[in-house]
């Protein structure tokens, strides 16, 4: 049997499951919150103690009724379709959740109340070593903003899916340390690696996630990496990424079926970010883009972000 008759039949194999098997989690309603739209039947918001949360549902009919429940929030503004709420004082994680009564479908928003960016104290945040954060000067404080807080990270809380695809240990910064530990992630990274996601099982690539390599670190375990003083890493809105599925070994998956693994098989994704830029919806996600070669400590992957602005390197 030739090399490329293999080759082909191992791309048949891996592209057996039809593209149809992946369930992108959305909702037949949708929600709006902070001038973003919230289709998915799971999603997380990052707000300080004491801040108020509005929740709207987006377009309702006159003959659709929404039920809100919530736990340990306070209630301000309570309407047909639309609501006010306070979040608690205490750091932690709440819900949310709206049903429509009408499907009895549901969202469920996940309410991580930060621990504000003011109680981080000599490079450490309770016990945790965060480090320090560069000074932004006027040239860039269009697209770098300090966090306004850090997500607390328990053994409890872990494994909590901030979106249908992606939980909340994926995101955890590898340097070591017990718990509690504290991170920071930017919604609209979520919601780009979503989006990805989708294009990436569109194209008959059947994952159920992303492997995060990296996504938040801190400016300590950054600067040990000798990276950049302003990696996006440390804002919270960047991912190292690639496909470990077939098998799920920790390494990046042969996409292109050469039986090799390597810079090829990351510029598949690459070109996934590359063509879905060119959609009007990507425009919010817009930000950076880079492939890495594979070496002794790490498989192929990309780098994405949402700087806002277009980036490669």
């Amino acid at each position: 049997m030739t090399k490329k008759i293999l080759i082909a039949l191992f791309i048949l194999i891996y592209l057996s499951i039809p593209a149809a098997a992946f369930n992108e989690g959305n909702s037949s309603f949708r929600l709006v919150y902070n001038n973003t739209l919230i289709s998915h039947e799971i999603y997380s918001i990052f707000v300080l103690p004491g801040e108020n949360i509005t929740l709207n549902v987006y377009n309702p009919k006159f003959n659709d009724n929404y039920k809100v429940s919530h736990n340990n929030l306070k209630m301000i503004i309570k309407n047909k379709d639309e609501w006010v709420m306070k979040t608690p004082n205490k750091v932690g994680n709440y819900n949310i959740w709206v049903t429509d009564e009408k499907t009895n479908e549901k969202i469920k928003i996940n309410v991580f109340v930060l621990e504000p960016y003011n109680n981080l104290k000599n490079g450490y945040l309770n016990g945790y070593r965060i480090g320090y954060y560069p000074r932004i000067p006027a040239s860039k404080s269009e697209n770098y903003t300090l966090p306004k807080g850090f997500i607390k990270v328990t053994r409890q809380n872990k494994d909590t899916y901030l979106t249908p695809h992606f939980q909340l240990r994926q995101f955890i910064c590898k340097q070591p340390s017990n718990y509690p530990k504290y991170i920071v992630i930017q919604e609209l990274l979520l919601n780009k690696l979503e989006y990805l996601l989708l294009k990436i099982n569109e194209k008959g690539f059947n994952a159920n996630t992303f492997h995060i390599m990296s996504g938040y670190r801190t400016p300590f375990y950054n600067s040990s990496l000798g990276n950049v003083k302003y990696s996006r890493h440390i804002f919270g809105d960047a991912a190292d990424i690639y496909i470990d599925v077939r098998p799920k070994d920790g390494q990046m998956d042969d996409l292109n079926g050469d039986g090799k693994v390597n810079l090829r098989d990351a510029d598949i994704l690459y070109e996934t970010v590359e063509e879905s830029s060119q959609r009007r919806e990507y425009k919010e996600f817009i930000g950076g883009l880079s492939s890495y070669r594979k070496t002794v400590s790490h498989s192929p992957f990309i780098h994405i972000d949402t700087r806002g602005y277009r980036a490669r390197w």
